[in-house]
């Protein structure tokens, strides 16, 4: 089965119709029970095949591979999903064919990036009640024009896999990452990159670990800090060399001390990746870079 050439496709075309049809044969248990609502698959049955409106996929996503309805009937696939056995959620049943890029339930967290040649650009634990499922963290991959999303117990063992459209943004932050192609760097712009130190943000980082979030802990805090300053100073230093490659080094280097830190902390979730992504937009604007609305300069490699 071919599951990397459903997603975007009309469940109308004949690429779908006889993906479903492979399926229901695995597991035939209320398959099309909620078909009208763009779902196929049983909740229990270890596979699911989710559907949206046309209306609905052309506000969130671009290219739609196929039609085969009317715009008021039509639906087009954005989400597979593979679920394999749950220790403490026994009624789920373990999908019974072959998952995508060659991966195996209880393949480790390691492997899997490996198989997906591309490591998790987020990482988060699960909303699963502890009671309700061995779920425990979910990590998130870019591949190709997806997003990969695996699913891991406790022991970091691959519990399920998803596949999904990546969204518009995703894909204009992708087109956009790190090109650094256009500036104009002038020796005195380095008084701008200064006054942009005190945007770092690890003193609201702090600020929320005293008032009881675990997210944070200060030794991470304090190597982000460090890492932060040291990059405002190498940026300072190369715009007063006008030296454009030293400055893209400098961002490099500091997406890379983040993604190390967030690896074994998971300290950087949306306000923080935010708040980072601004502040190094604005150093290397400040330097005198010119970047586009879409364009992710952090993306080339950023895993937060």
């Amino acid at each position: 089965m071919d599951h990397l050439d459903i997603l975007g496709r009309s469940i109308a075309d004949p690429v779908v119709v006889s993906y479903l049809a492979d399926h229901e044969k695995l597991d035939a248990f209320d398959f099309r029970k909620n078909a009208e609502i763009g779902f196929f698959g049983g909740f229990d049955s270890g596979f699911g095949l989710t559907a949206e409106s046309l209306l609905t996929y052309k506000a969130h996503f671009e290219e739609v591979r196929s039609r085969g309805l009317p715009d008021d009937g039509e639906m087009i696939v954005t989400r597979l999903s593979f679920t394999g056995p749950d220790a403490i959620r026994s009624v789920q049943r373990a999908y019974r064919a072959t998952l995508p890029f060659g991966l195996v339930f209880g393949d480790s967290s390691d492997v899997v990036s490996v198989k997906l040649g591309a490591g998790p650009f987020q990482k988060a634990k699960s909303s699963s009640l502890p009671e309700y499922s061995a779920e425990r963290s979910v990590h998130s991959h870019a591949v190709g024009d997806m997003v990969v999303i695996a699913k891991y117990d406790a022991g970091w063992r691959l519990m399920a896999v998803y596949l999904m459209q990546a969204d518009r943004n995703q894909l204009q932050g992708k087109r956009g990452k790190g090109s650094l192609l256009k500036h104009k760097i002038v020796s005195g712009n380095g008084s701008k990159v200064e006054a942009l130190r005190n945007q770092i943000p690890t003193s609201r980082w702090r600020k929320a670990m005293a008032e009881g979030d675990e997210l944070f802990n200060e030794a991470d805090i304090a190597k982000a800090e460090t890492g932060l300053n040291t990059f405002l100073d190498r940026v300072k230093e190369a715009t007063e060399k006008a030296d454009a490659q030293a400055i893209r080094a400098a961002v490099r280097d500091i997406v890379l001390l983040i993604n190390e830190i967030n690896g074994t902390s998971g300290m950087i979730e949306t306000l923080e990746r935010d708040e980072l992504g601004v502040l190094i937009d604005a150093v290397v604007k400040a330097a005198g870079f010119t970047l586009r609305d879409d364009e992710d300069i952090t993306g080339e490699w950023r895993e937060w």
